[in-house]
C-alpha cells in the first residue's frame, strides 16, 4: 500500500467510529516512519522516542496504540527493554467493507420504467406544451394565476369601527 491509501484506512476507520487525536497522531507517525525504513514490515520504533517526538505521555501513546490494534490498523510485539523496542506493522485492510451495503441501498429501488417511457413516447408533444402552459397562464386566470373567480378568493371580515381588531378573526 502506499502512503496515502494508508491514511485513507485511517480516515474510513474515523468514520466508523470518532478516533482522539493521539491515536491520529500516532497512526501517522508509524507510517511515516515505516515510509523512511521503505516500508519493510515489522519495524522497530521506541515507545521512548515516539513519546518524545510527539509530545505524548507513555500511557497516551500505550492506549492509542491498543486502540489502533483493536480497530486493524496496526498489529505490535511489544517491546522487552530499551534495547529490544516495539514492533509494528501497518495492516491493510482486504475485508470488502461494502458487502451488504451495496444489496441493503439498491434492494427495493430498481423498478420496470418502461411503461413510463412508452407512455412518453406516445404522448403527443404540442398537448404537453398546450397543458403545462395553462399552468402559468396568468391573463387567462390560469390554475396558479390570478384568478378572477370568486370562489377561489379569501374574504376577510372587516371590523367595524371601534371593535377589537382580534375579535374580528
Amino acid at each position: 500500500m502506499t502512503y496515502i491509501e494508508y491514511m485513507n484506512q485511517l480516515w474510513r476507520s474515523a468514520l466508523l467510529s470518532p478516533l482522539p487525536a493521539s491515536e491520529i497522531a500516532l497512526f501517522s507517525y508509524l507510517v511515516n516512519e515505516s515510509n523512511k525504513r521503505y516500508w519493510k514490515m515489522p519495524f522497530a520504533c521506541s515507545t521512548t522516542r515516539i513519546c518524545e517526538d510527539l509530545r505524548l505521555s507513555r500511557q497516551t501513546v500505550i492506549t492509542a496504540r491498543k486502540h489502533l490494534s483493536e480497530r486493524k490498523l496496526i498489529a505490535f510485539t511489544e517491546g522487552k527493554s530499551r534495547h529490544l523496542p516495539s514492533n509494528y506493522t501497518l495492516l491493510e485492510w482486504t475485508e470488502n467493507l461494502t458487502v451488504g451495503l451495496t444489496d441493503n441501498l439498491t434492494h427495493g429501488l430498481t423498478q420496470d420504467l418502461t411503461h413510463i417511457k412508452d407512455k412518453d413516447k406516445h404522448q403527443r408533444k404540442d398537448s404537453f406544451i398546450k397543458g403545462r402552459c395553462e399552468i402559468f397562464d396568468s391573463k387567462n386566470g390560469g390554475v396558479y394565476g390570478n384568478s378572477k373567480r370568486k370562489e377561489n378568493r379569501r374574504t376577510c371580515p372587516v371590523p367595524e369601527e371601534g371593535t377589537d381588531y382580534d375579535g374580528a378573526f
